[in-house]
């Protein structure tokens, strides 16, 4: 509750949001009446998840908690009962041989009462929990969409603080699930990102390229040209809404 007090980096607060459908030369705003809750920001703040995680991380540490950077689980431990002991990290220092090197460290056990794992999406340990505690048993199947996002730094002259835009339509077909965001940050940066369903019909289909076009949209271009792209990345995204989700506890521990 005191997040300001410990400076916690939530800096610019939404000053305006924006749905958009796009054809392929113009577009049409839907009124902020008529969206849905989840397109409303107004007391919501635009965000670096990784300067939050790394701040909620300082915080954590403050109160006693163990963080292993770059300690990925690799193995889940059982006890005699079946039920979820915890989790065993990979071995490091391991050479393109198979063969221990000089900085070779063995993993860790590490025992809990209950075992949270957060793995994202498709997690290989999540998935050996589906398949011995038949987390999925009738429920509907998962399915995914991909999201890629870059971070660009644009003239500052183009650049509004705390504005929000969502876009659906072009340059996707009807039939093709996904849609667009671009949110102003601070320091006259920007982050981009287009999401597509993974069950799209059209072989010839390429996420990438179709974010790409999407940059191309009068109104977006507008804000991107005489920018330049910092970084970028992607990741899958869990999509199917309730009836896809696994049961999310099991003997020992729980899916996040």
């Amino acid at each position: 509750p005191d997040w300001k007090e410990k400076g916690a980096p939530l800096d610019v607060e939404v000053s305006e949001d924006r749905f958009l459908f796009l054809t392929e030369a113009g577009s049409k705003r839907v009124p902020n009446w008529a969206l849905p809750d989840n397109f409303k920001n107004h007391g919501n703040y635009v965000v670096s998840l990784a300067n939050v995680t790394r701040w909620l991380g300082q915080q954590a540490e403050a109160l006693g908690v163990e963080i292993f950077p770059g300690f990925p689980a690799a193995e889940i431990l059982y006890n005699d009962d079946g039920s979820v002991k915890g989790v065993a990290t990979g071995n490091l220092g391991i050479g393109k041989d198979g063969e221990p090197t000089e900085n070779f460290q063995p993993g860790m056990e590490l025992h809990a009462k209950y075992t949270l794992f957060c793995e994202g999406a498709r997690g290989h340990l999540g998935r050996q929990l589906n398949d011995k505690f038949r987390l999925r048993d009738g429920v509907d199947p998962q399915v995914y969409g991909i999201g890629i996002k870059e971070l660009w730094e644009i003239d500052p002259a183009k650049h509004k603080p705390g504005l929000v835009i969502h876009t659906a339509g072009w340059p996707l077909q009807s039939d093709t699930y996904g849609g667009s965001f671009l949110y102003h940050i601070d320091h006259n940066q920007v982050m981009v990102g287009f999401v597509v369903g993974l069950g799209y019909s059209n072989p010839y289909l390429s996420p990438f390229e179709e974010f790409q076009r999407y940059k191309t949209h009068p109104s977006i271009r507008a804000f991107l040209e005489g920018g330049k792209r910092v970084s970028y990345g992607a990741r899958a995204i869990t999509a199917g809404g309730l009836l896809s989700l696994p049961r999310l506890v099991f003997p020992g521990g729980a899916l996040v």
